[in-house]
């Protein structure tokens, strides 16, 4: 019986509410700095501008992130890993299920095979990342 596992980061926010985010407080930001430059404070125009152009610079970093996808595939006798970035394969590897140990680090968990190691599911969280290994031990324990 074959299992796929999709791991992604956390995205609360789909694309079009980003969108409306920035636009939203964008116009809060211009409307803000209109009001105070009326008034003769005129340096809060341009810190709101630079504000907005951190939080825009800051969100398109972020939307980069959350195009990073892994896929873990699990067969009888094979596990492979797929590291996707925006509906792009990066990295294909395939190992010997029963042949292989999957150790949880601080920040991921790595795959141990034949003297190398491959790092996958750093977006979890370290709860999550505990409860996909004991998923891919059971999985392993069954077909022994």
């Amino acid at each position: 019986m074959k299992k796929q596992i999709t791991i992604k980061p956390n995205k609360s926010l789909n694309n079009k509410q980003i969108i409306y985010f920035l636009i939203f407080t964008g116009l809060i930001i211009f409307f803000i700095g209109i009001r105070f430059s009326i008034l003769g404070a005129w340096p809060i125009l341009i810190f709101g501008l630079i504000e907005f152009g951190i939080l825009t610079t800051c969100t398109f970093l972020y939307y980069n992130y959350t195009k990073n996808k892994q896929t873990l595939t699990l067969n009888k006798n094979e596990i492979q890993i797929q590291k996707i970035f925006d509906q792009e394969i990066v990295d294909n590897q395939k190992y010997n299920l029963h042949w292989s140990q999957i150790k949880n680090n601080q920040d991921s968990l790595s795959l141990h095979y034949a003297g190398k190691k491959n790092i996958f599911a750093n977006f979890l969280s370290g709860k999550k990342r505990l409860k996909l290994k004991k998923i891919i031990e059971r999985y392993k324990s069954r077909y022994i």
